[in-house]
Formats: C-alpha cells, sequence, structure tokens
C-alpha cells in the first residue's frame, strides 16, 4: 500500500475521516492501530521486529530514569546492541559475511558460513534510527522517558513516516499526541496541497526520468558519452524527486491530522557548496548522525585530522546506512573526502575565485562590443567562404555575439553589471557543487563499482545517435521538460519562499487554475504503473 497507489488514498480517506470522529482520548489508540495495520499490509512476520524495538527502547528508557550513570550508560549500551543488531542481522549480515569471505579466500584460507536466507524488513533503517533517537535523549537527560506504552508505539510505528521517514525526533513528535488536534480547513488544505506536489515529483517526475534512468545503468557498457551524461543528470533528479516526494506526502499527511514533522529537504541542488547542499538533503538523516554520531565524536572541535576522521566516519557510516553495499559506503566515503577537501582549500578558492570574478567586473563595455564585432564578422565570412563546416558553427558565432552585445549593454549599467557578476559567481559555485554531487551519485545508482568506474570513464563524447535511447521525440522531450519544471519552481522558492504561501496572495481563479493543472498532469503525465520509492530499499 505505497502512497502513490489507489489503496492508500481510500486508506487515509477513512483514517482522516474516521480520526476527527473519534474523541480524542481515543485518537493514539486507533493512529497506533491503523499504523500496525498499515505495515501488517507489507508483511506481517516482520512487524515483530518493530514490537521487539518498541518494548526493549521503552523499558531501557524507564529503568535508566534517576539512575546512577553508570546503570544508564549499561541500560543504554543494552538498547544500542539489540537494536543495531536486530538492523546488522537483517541490512548487513550478508554483507559483511561475503565480504569476509573474498577476503579469506583470497590469502587461500576456507570460510563456510552460509548467508541469511532473509529478507530486508522495509523501513527498518528508519525506524530504528528514531527509536534510537529517543533511548540517546532519555540518556542524555533531555527528555524524560514516555511512560504509557501506546503513545510509545505510536511515536516508533507512526504510519506517515514508518516506511521512510523523516527520522522524527521524540522531542518534537511525541508530545504532540497529547494535544487535540482540531478540523481546520486552512491546515488541511495545506497539507492536500502538499500531497498532491508529492505525488507530481514521484509520478510526473521521478518515474518518468526512471524509465531513462534504468535503461542506461541496467547496462552502462552499452552505452558511452552523453546517454551516460544525461541518465546521471536525470538519475540527481529522479531520486530527489522520488524521495522527496514521499517525504512531502507524508508530511501533508500528518499535517492534514494535524501533526506536524520536520522537513527533510529544502532545495538542495541550489546549494552554493557541498557542505551547504548536505544541509539542504536528507536533513533529518544528516542530523542524527550530527546529534549522535558527529559531535559525541568531539566534532569540529577537536585538532585538525581528528576533525578529518570524524568527517569520514559519518558519511562512511551514512553511506552504509542507505545500504549493504561497496558502492554505498564510496559514496559516503567520497562525499566525505569532498567535504575534507574543500574545507582544505576554501582560503585559495575564495582567493581565487575573488580575483577572477574581480577581473571580469573590471572588463569594460568597448570589450564586449569589440568581440561582438568579430565574431558577428567571422559568421558572415566563414559560410560563404567554405571556411566552416558544417553550418551550425556560423549559427553558434551569430549566437556568441548577440551575447556578446547583450553583455556589453549590460556592462554600460554598474548596477545591473555588478549584480550579473554575482550572479555568475553564485551560478557557477551552484553548479561545481551540483557535478560534485553527480560524481558521487553514479556509485549510488551503479549496480557495481565496475559499473560505476565505466560511467564515470566514459562520460566524454558525444554519440547522438544512442541519446534518445528507443523513446520516441515526445517521450523525451517530456523528460526534458519535467527536470526544468523541478528547476523552475525551486529558483522561485529559493526566492520568493513557499509557493503555497505565495498562492494565497493570488486571485482564487489562478490558485484554482494551477491546482487544476497540477492534479491534470499526475492524471495525464504521471506514470501508469506503481513503482516502489526509492528509500524503501534503504
Amino acid at each position: 500500500m505505497v502512497f502513490n497507489s489507489y489503496k492508500f488514498i481510500i486508506f487515509f480517506i477513512v483514517v482522516a475521516a474516521s480520526f476527527f470522529s473519534l474523541p480524542h482520548r481515543y485518537r493514539w489508540f486507533f493512529l497506533l492501530a491503523v499504523s500496525y495495520f498499515y505495515y501488517l499490509c507489507w508483511d506481517p512476520k516482520y512487524a515483530v521486529l518493530i514490537l521487539i524495538t518498541t518494548l526493549v527502547v521503552y523499558l531501557s528508557a524507564l529503568l535508566m530514569h534517576d539512575k546512577p550513570q553508570n546503570m544508564k550508560k549499561l541500560l543504554v549500551g543494552a538498547s544500542l546492541l539489540i537494536n543495531l543488531g536486530i538492523l546488522f542481522v537483517f541490512k548487513y549480515f550478508n554483507f559483511f559475511n561475503s565480504t569476509l569471505r573474498e577476503v579469506l579466500t583470497f590469502f587461500g584460507l576456507g570460510y563456510d558460513v552460509p548467508a541469511l536466507q532473509l529478507l530486508l524488513p522495509i523501513g527498518i533503517s528508519f525506524y530504528t534510527f528514531q527509536a534510537l533517537g529517543y533511548t540517546i535523549d532519555v540518556y542524555r537527560g533531555t527528555r524524560k522517558p514516555e511512560r504509557n506504552l501506546g503513545v510509545f508505539a505510536l511515536y516508533v510505528s507512526f504510519f506517515p513516516v514508518l516506511l521512510a521517514g523523516p527520522i522524527e525526533r521524540s522531542t518534537t513528535l511525541l508530545p504532540q499526541f497529547y494535544k487535540e488536534m482540531e478540523f481546520d480547513y486552512q491546515r488541511i488544505a495545506d497539507g492536500l496541497k502538499l500531497i498532491a506536489w508529492g505525488a507530481f515529483q514521484k509520478l510526473v517526475i521521478a518515474d518518468r526520468l526512471s524509465m531513462y534512468v534504468s535503461q542506461v545503468y541496467g547496462n552502462p557498457q552499452a552505452f558511452a558519452g552523453l546517454p551516460l551524461l544525461l541518465a546521471s543528470y536525470f538519475f540527481i533528479i529522479q531520486v530527489y524527486c522520488d524521495f522527496s516526494g514521499y517525504t512531502d506526502i507524508a508530511i501533508g499527511t500528518a499535517q492534514v491530522l494535524g501533526y506536524k514533522l520536520i522537513p527533510n529537504f529544502r532545495r538542495p541542488y541550489f546549494a552554493q557548496t557541498l557542505g551547504e547542499l548536505w544541509r539542504r538533503w536528507h536533513i533529518s538523516l544528516i542530523s542524527w548522525f550530527r546529534d549522535y554520531l558527529y559531535i559525541p565524536l568531539g566534532g569540529n572541535r577537536v585538532p585538525k585530522g581528528r576533525f578529518y576522521f570524524n568527517m569520514m566516519v559519518v558519511f562512511s557510516l551514512s553511506g552504509l546506512w542507505h545500504g549493504a553495499q561497496w558502492t554505498f559506503v564510496i559514496w559516503g566515503a567520497m562525499n566525505g573526502l569532498f567535504l575534507i577537501t574543500s574545507r582544505m582549500t576554501q582560503k585559495l578558492r575564495d582567493f581565487v575565485r575573488e580575483k577572477v570574478f574581480a577581473a571580469i567586473a573590471g572588463i569594460p563595455a568597448a570589450a564586449y562590443f569589440l568581440i561582438c564585432l568579430i565574431l558577428a564578422a567571422f559568421a558572415v565570412w566563414a559560410g560563404p567562404a567554405g571556411f566552416v563546416s558544417p553550418p551550425a558553427t556560423a549559427i553558434t558565432a551569430f549566437a556568441c555575439s548577440a551575447g556578446a552585445f547583450v553583455l556589453g549593454a549590460i556592462r554600460l549599467k554598474q548596477g545591473l553589471y555588478e549584480r550579473f557578476i554575482d550572479a555568475l559567481k553564485r551560478l557557477m559555485m551552484i553548479l561545481i557543487t551540483v557535478h560534485l554531487f553527480l560524481f558521487g551519485a553514479v556509485f549510488f545508482r551503479s549496480g557495481s563499482v565496475s559499473d560505476a568506474w565505466y560511467i564515470l570513464t566514459h562520460f566524454a563524447g558525444t554519440n547522438f545517435s544512442q541519446l534518445m535511447l528507443n523513446f520516441d521525440a515526445f517521450q523525451f522531450i517530456m523528460m526534458i521538460l519535467v527536470a526544468i519544471v523541478l528547476l523552475v519552481i525551486h529558483s522561485i522558492q529559493e526566492r520568493r519562499g513557499s509557493i503555497r504561501e505565495l498562492l494565497k496572495q493570488k486571485p482564487v481563479w489562478l490558485r484554482w487554475a494551477l491546482y487544476f493543472f497540477l492534479c491534470s498532469s499526475i492524471l495525464l503525465f504521471g506514470y501508469r504503473g506503481t513503482q516502489q520509492f526509492i528509500y524503501f530499499r534503504f
């Protein structure tokens, strides 16, 4: 019963109607029942794992309250060991077991421990981290233990966040279950709008781009040049829209019921540094690692060598959290290495960037007009003279000369030119950041390290003949358009803030026209299949 299915729509309508029909004192029990029902629809036997996690964390938190520090350490250690042990057995045992077998075989040593025939329980990484965050909060004294077992069980299994987050904090979500939620039209309308936007991201953008990405990354050795590059661009948009779409549906679903969840994304592809991108991407997970691992390791208040070590540990483990494959570990380690390199070279990069753009800012308008004349003259002469083939080169020269002329006109207005230079600087930093993220994302998406290496080493070239794969012109253009739509909307949000808040200031007819367009796009252009969300396998 995925968010992008008719079954979930029916389920949620029934849940919301029943929720507001019940007295406040019964609502927590109702939500607990429907949350477990929701999980049982996936695989009933693995619901036992949620129950074990809930009981272990609940009891350890109660027992450690007002106890000596040594007893607290023992109890929190036991809780972490049991829950991380469950996570290890179901998610990581076979990975480490096969790795150990390969290492020992390489040295000529026998190893015959068989793999476990277990399926990965859906959502186990998310609800385990959410429960462990609560355990650590109680240990630190930032919150008192929850005494109502049912309410705590609801915190661990709350259906909007159960399968793929956001990873909520006990200090923010648990108290909300005691508040009486009123039926509020504006809040419900805002929640439904967010659900619609999440569905648009998933069905219209992510699932459509996934068709191209799956073909290329499913057999990368069959391609070279532009198809590999375009598939990688499409993938970073696909994975964002897939996970951000899920998160928006989850947040909107909770908002309809009256509960406020933490945001998980904030337009990461408009970040100007990789560090800023990671503060905008999967915010609940990154902040979890920051608060419960990075800071306890010493954070940045340690010698540089230890700080760099802390960064590598956190990002390598965050990669491993995403999946039991070396591709994920390498992806995490690459991002850690990029961040460390960024820190080490920050002063040099700032110096070079300021010098370069100061030089650009000093170019006189006459220089741009001169370049314009030279390029235009070359374009006029090159075609008839037969010097340039094909004619596209002459067209390019015309375009460049037009651009030079526009720049010269802008240069005549000092204030406008300064804003142009600032925008150019921001664009350059954004492009560098996005491409660093893209290099890592190749490992994230690839089925093996060898596939990832092949893709990275075969980006060069054109290969226009393969660019459209087996898609017709309409399908291919639609893929380009939906990617552009996302970037345009994010650009508006980056400059103007929330689209929902902006729409409230517009006339009623315009608002409803946009709502109709959004819903129609989902129905007409949404992918017809029911594809699971990418992060369900993490």
